[in-house]
């Protein structure tokens, strides 16, 4: 089972992948896209910090990683891109083809249209910006040409089982760790932007309130109202939950690695684009230390459980919480 690790300095390359990593994916700054289109981002992690600066530095971190036999993948995974940008797109994809890409992940039906009917060859990848929930889509997906499918992070392991078993001829990709967003990517408009300001946060994490409508007005409340008056008081827990608990505290599923190993799912996505090396490396060599745990085919699924999040809680100095759980009914087998 192959690791799928992020990087977006150069630097990164060599120590993500003597930490275990085979595969990276990444981002690359484009300038210019950027003194076009300010705001519109090409990626789903637009900050500088998340990205490669240049093509010349995509090139230089492709002739590394293929030294160690590793893949790269770069993100051109926005959820839709306006027609007048596609020219654009299509250059973008050009430089990054003569950089020595391995793959594309993209998350726009048109844009993989497009790459098709401009004939490139380079494998593409689907992000879990197009949600996969069933087998359908998959095989869907695979008459455009799609070589690997990175499954949408709120299926169960049950439901990536039955997807699975129902589709041949793909290579598989599962969430693994960090960043368990409460929201289905694929129908999720915000902009993923870090930033080493304190003060700035994820869209999604900014504050918000939830105000009931009801054209019933008058003293007699409707019966709607009187089952939701709490909403807005549930919305602001479930804010205040999101905010403690999102991609800064380490998230993970790691111990339903024993459950992808049996299946044969291909690859293991860790998130992290924007993460220090020092954090990219830590959670490569946690996976690939319960990956290789697993060699020993004598271990349960139990012990393997037991030991996984023993491991965790040692590396980590955090127990396991469902509330950070991507695979949440493992905890309770």
């Amino acid at each position: 089972m192959n690791i799928l690790a992020p990087i977006d300095k150069v630097d990164d390359v060599e120590e993500v992948i003597k930490a275990g990593a085979n595969e990276l994916y990444c981002g690359v700054i484009w300038d210019k896209w950027l003194s076009k289109y300010t705001i519109a981002a090409i990626n789903r992690r637009p900050a500088s910090i998340c990205n490669l600066q240049s093509f010349n530095a995509l090139k230089e971190a492709v002739n590394i990683a293929h030294s160690y036999n590793a893949l790269v993948n770069l993100a051109i995974n926005e959820h839709f891109y306006t027609q007048d940008q596609y020219p654009m797109l299509l250059d973008y994809v050009n430089k990054a083809i003569d950089a020595g890409v391995d793959s594309f992940i993209v998350a726009d039906l048109n844009l993989i249209l497009t790459l098709k009917d401009a004939n490139i060859n380079t494998s593409i990848n689907v992000s879990t910006g197009i949600s996969i929930f069933n087998s359908e889509t998959v095989k869907f997906l695979q008459k455009l040409g799609i070589k690997k499918v990175i499954f949408e992070r709120h299926l169960t392991i049950d439901e990536i089982r039955d997807i699975v078993k129902n589709v041949s001829g793909v290579e598989t990709c599962v969430f693994i760790f960090n960043s368990r967003c409460p929201n289905v990517d694929g129908l999720c408009t915000f902009d993923h932007v870090q930033s080493s300001e304190s003060s700035f946060k994820n869209s999604c994490m900014l504050p918000y309130s939830v105000n009931l409508y009801s054209e019933k007005s008058g003293p007699n409340k409707s019966k709607s109202n009187i089952e939701y008056s709490n909403k807005p008081e549930i919305a602001f827990k479930r804010q205040q939950l999101w905010t403690r608990l999102h991609m800064d505290d380490v998230p993970c599923g790691a111990c339903a690695l024993y459950d992808f190993v049996e299946m044969g799912i291909d690859c293991v996505k860790i998130v992290g684009r924007g993460n220090q090396i020092k954090r990219k490396v830590n959670d490569v060599k946690f996976i690939r230390m319960l990956l290789t745990l697993l060699n020993d085919k004598t271990i349960s699924r139990k012990q393997f459980i037991e030991q996984t999040r023993a491991f965790y809680k040692y590396v980590y100095r955090l127990p396991c919480r469902t509330a950070m759980c991507y695979y949440p009914e493992v905890r309770v087998a």
